[in-house]
């Protein structure tokens, strides 16, 4: 996302919202990665037989999970920095202990806050069991806990913004180039040819000769005239047109 100046994003919004969850999951998915492994050869070993060697690689896990996240507070809220604004962050130490101990801040108050309505619903789940106001204590208990945990995302989202607001302090974001549209090729269809010339057939030549007379049939000779009554009739051999 591209923005016009680097500057902290307020808490109680949902882009803090988005940022703290690009934060959280992140985090969550890769500190699973290096202590899920441990834990479950651990488990099994212990399972089998050997708890000592089990527990040795359990705690292992344990310990490079908890220093793999020294190491990616920084990571991830450097990958946010220069997806959001263009640079990187690049003092690792600052940039953990300062979202640390904002997120710790926030979420003490919140704990402190969401104390009375979590200590009244467990009252009444327990004082009313299976009863509507025992029902109406879960749910408040549900949802005190659901509201701490997004104002924890939204804590992480709000630390990650004012420390890249500090360590980018005095530049300016860089814009993200705008790809350039694919260039798509248009066949286009051939243009329609012209029809083809309509050549008239010439006119049946009468058989008549140079003067307009009648070929006999007969004699093939020219020596033809119509007569008003019998029609064509040749004069030399005697030939004439049959009536029908």
């Amino acid at each position: 996302m591209d923005v016009a100046t680097i500057q902290p994003i307020k808490l109680f919004t949902l882009e803090a919202l988005s940022a703290g969850w690009y934060f959280v999951w992140r985090f969550i998915v890769r500190l699973l990665l290096y202590g899920v492994g441990p834990a479950i050869i651990g488990g099994v070993l212990i399972k089998l037989g050997w708890p000592v060697i089990g527990g040795l690689l359990l705690a292992a896990g344990i310990v490079v999970a908890l220093w793999k996240s020294f190491a990616l507070v920084p990571d991830i809220a450097s990958e946010w920095a220069e997806a959001r604004y263009g640079h990187r962050l690049e003092r690792r130490w600052p940039v953990y202990w300062g979202i640390t101990w904002r997120v710790l801040v926030v979420t003490v108050v919140a704990s402190f806050i969401g104390a009375v309505p979590s200590v009244i619903g467990v009252s009444f789940k327990t004082a009313y069991a299976g009863s509507l106001l025992g029902m109406v204590g879960g749910l408040l208990v549900v949802g005190v806990s659901l509201a701490q945990s997004v104002l924890g995302v939204m804590a992480n989202g709000w630390a990650m913004s004012k420390v890249a607001a500090e360590e980018l302090s005095g530049l300016a974001p860089v814009a993200r180039p705008v790809p350039a549209p694919v260039a798509t090729s248009v066949v286009q269809a051939p243009a329609p040819s012209a029809p083809a010339p309509v050549v008239t057939p010439p006119s049946p030549v009468s058989p008549g000769g140079a003067e307009g007379k009648r070929q006999c049939p007969k004699c093939g000779l020219y020596e033809t005239e119509r007569g008003s009554v019998i029609g064509w009739y040749c004069k030399v051999c005697g030939w004439r047109e049959t009536r029908r």
